[in-house]
């Protein structure tokens, strides 16, 4: 086809120009496959890092172990050799994800039974439930994992699909929900393993069908077909309940932000306080304490009849008024809306230390800096102080800010703290403040500390 605009596009899409040498990349696949010596060891590292990681919901240890997983190989050896219809290798592939799979289990569920903290966070708890967007994640991870395995450079595509895909936390989900006999975990988090799995193999399917790379042959042309169904029928199968899942998900999410907006916007009225809100989605109820002035039957039917315009027309509302009403479901909601608001505010307090940390540590760099100081650096000024002054043996600089108050406006001063052999006379430590400060340009209050050295 001679259209530039199309050689435009095949020039910039072009996937060939860059593809490493094919059977380079069948030794990375075959690599990857295998599941015994430095890959196990990695392997079971990698499930206990996972472990912890959600065990003390800190997202940063889990990225770490998506990172140093070995996992995708056999999957994505299952998917290339589906394409290439080496069907070998899709059964060490196979293979090897069922060994790693279980071994992962078997670690994952011995540390969840040994540790002493027990509660699911949330780190762990989105693990639990797959949905249609975890497929798409999955779908492009894979081909983007796949593009970058077939490159000469691969760059940072691989740890980056490691970390989008997440196959290892769904797995170590799983020994958590084996270990505390959460079934629902259980039964979620493989459910989602074997999502990313399917979909990483069936990306890399596609990805590797469209390179120019050399096929495996057989005698029965029926077989090879055989092996290349067997992925769109696991993909479709796959698919189909997580398309489900992920549309409940999303009415769920809608009726709990209509709820929410209904509640404040019609229930919340001046001189009346909404005390606890239980919405649960799925039963479509709206369950609200108020306390304060109490609502008339006029206003409650006025509400009643605005469920339709926040598109809530099957909505169960239940309005309870006075404090008499409280019910002990009430005071676990206001629990877990106490804890929530302690954790945001110690979130919001260790984010300020964090902040004023990072101010203290430029300060702290910044306090040698002779373009702040207006002065050497320490070593240099320390030689410098020498020459005229041989009785003192070290030197510090820093930086004092003082905020303006009253009056007063603010001023920064440089501090130069100088340990000396035995006591300087008065007249010498008058000299060396004079000096000092002309050193330093005249413009900067230049404060000086004396001190003795120990005697050794």
């Amino acid at each position: 086809m001679n259209n530039p605009l199309f050689r435009w596009l095949r020039g910039r899409f072009d996937l060939v120009h860059d593809m490493a040498d094919p059977a380079d990349i069948v030794a990375n696949v075959e690599e990857g496959v295998s599941f015994r010596g430095t890959n196990l060891w990695v392997l079971m590292f990698a499930i206990l890092v996972a472990s912890v990681g959600l065990n003390v919901n800190s997202t940063a240890v889990i990225i770490g172990a998506m990172l140093i997983s070995p996992l995708m190989g056999p999957i994505v050896g299952i998917g290339f050799g589906a394409a290439t219809v080496e069907v070998d290798l899709v059964r060490r592939g196979l293979k090897n994800l069922l060994i790693a799979a279980g071994i992962s289990l078997l670690i994952s569920t011995l540390y969840f039974r040994l540790t002493p903290l027990t509660d699911a966070g949330s780190e762990l708890l989105a693990r639990t439930q797959p949905t249609a967007w975890d497929v798409l994640i999955a779908l492009f991870g894979g081909a983007a994992g796949a593009v970058g395995l077939t490159r000469r450079s691969r760059g940072n595509t691989i740890p980056g699909v490691a970390i989008a895909t997440a196959l290892m936390p769904p797995l170590c989900t799983a020994g958590y929900g084996l270990a505390t006999a959460h079934w629902g975990y259980f039964l979620g988090a493989l459910y989602l393993f074997f999502i990313n799995s399917v979909f990483i193999s069936l990306a890399t399917f596609l990805v590797a069908r469209l390179l120019p790379l050399p096929r495996h042959t057989f005698v029965s042309p029926q077989r090879a077909r055989r092996v290349q169904l067997t992925i769109w029928a696991l993909a479709l199968l796959t698919s189909i309940p997580s398309v489900y899942l992920g549309a409940r998900i999303v009415q769920r999410t809608v009726f709990a932000h209509n709820a929410q907006q209904f509640v404040d916007e019609q229930l919340n009225l001046p001189g009346t306080f909404v005390v606890t809100r239980r919405i649960e989605a799925d039963a479509r109820t709206i369950n609200v304490l108020l306390s304060g002035e109490t609502l008339t039957r006029a206003q409650l039917l006025a509400a009643r009849s605005q469920l339709a315009r926040y598109r809530l027309p099957d909505a169960r509302l239940t309005v309870r008024q006075g404090l008499a009403q409280l019910d002990s479901a009430d005071a676990q909601t206001m629990r877990n809306s106490l804890l929530e608001d302690v954790r945001s505010r110690n979130e919001q307090t260790l984010a300020g230390y964090d902040t004023r940390l990072a101010q203290l540590q430029q300060v702290l760099t910044q306090a040698d800096n002779p373009a702040v100081t207006g002065l050497p650096t320490g070593p240099a000024l320390l030689k410098e102080i020498q020459v005229e002054h041989p009785a003192v043996r070290q030197l510090g600089l820093s930086r004092l800010v003082r905020p303006a108050a009253d009056s007063l406006r603010a001023d920064t001063a440089v501090v130069v703290s100088l340990r000396t052999a035995g006591t300087l006379p008065a007249p010498e430590q008058q000299r060396l403040r004079q000096w000092l400060t002309l050193r330093a340009g005249g413009k900067r209050t230049v404060e000086v500390l004396l001190s003795p050295a120990p005697d050794k």
